[in-house]
């Protein structure tokens, strides 16, 4: 009797050590800070499969818009952005997740080929928008470039939507996962999307918005083309959604 109770005592002893480290790892995530990007996991429900969970990819730009354009090979924001969504979509679906594509190819998604091409933009836009909208999506990521008359600037960075703290914790997650797989040196925080853009109205839908990298500087756009450096950029968003639902994601 003695030694099965030893034994039970033992056995128990290592549950309990499991369980607790178990908890403690939900609960750092990686990179977590006081910023909220770390939480209880009790707090937390569903969260470690992907199963269920559907994702809305947007990938910035398309047809008769092409987005920034590098000035040194004549990269097309529209094309980087698509194959980059492309790669992160099978990576996601790999895992579980369902994804739905905004655009799966070069296209500028208007009604009237007469409207003039800020009018097309604009319908194209509120398309993406209502696709979002009704997709019955857990979250939506919009996939851009970024380009300034300053060629220094370099470096990922992602917005939140305004008065919405799940998508600040998802771009706070996508953020640091392009940090910590991408770009260690980059310490750019995600920043509220203040200007008011069609996609970030009203969201129905947690959104945010991940800026891959500059194309206007030199050094960055090489980079950006890049095929292995493109499937490192849909590894980390990838990792900072999967971290979002892990860690992140608010008690449904």
């Amino acid at each position: 009797m003695i030694l099965i109770m030893k034994k039970t005592n033992v056995i128990l002893g290592i549950l309990i050590f499991v369980l607790v480290a178990a908890i403690v790892a939900i609960n750092i995530g990686f990179g977590a800070k006081g910023d909220g990007s770390s939480v209880n996991a009790s707090e937390y429900v569903e969260t470690l499969s992907p199963a269920g969970k559907i994702i809305v990819l947007d990938a910035g730009h398309g047809g008769e818009d092409p987005g920034a354009v590098s000035a040194y090979s004549g990269a097309k924001e529209k094309d980087i952005t698509l194959i980059i969504a492309q790669k992160t979509k099978k990576l996601l679906e790999d895992a579980g997740y369902t994804v739905v594509m905004t655009r799966t190819e070069d296209v500028l998604n208007y009604d009237d080929e007469n409207l003039s091409m800020t009018a097309k933009r604009r319908q194209d836009l509120l398309k993406r928008k209502k696709m979002m909208d009704e997709s019955n999506a857990d979250i939506v990521v919009s996939i851009h470039l970024n380009s300034f008359s300053d060629s220094q600037y370099h470096g990922a960075q992602t917005f939140y939507t305004k008065e919405s703290l799940s998508s600040k914790k998802l771009a706070i997650s996508l953020q640091t996962a392009l940090r910590e797989l991408l770009e260690p040196e980059n310490d750019r925080e995600a920043l509220l999307k203040s200007e008011d853009i069609i996609i970030t109205k009203n969201c129905k839908v947690t959104t945010a918005i991940v800026e891959c990298g500059f194309l206007s500087n030199q050094e960055e756009e090489k980079k950006l083309v890049d095929d292995s450096y493109q499937t490192k950029i849909a590894e980390a968003i990838k990792a900072g959604i999967d971290n979002y639902f892990t860690v992140m994601a608010p008690k449904e």
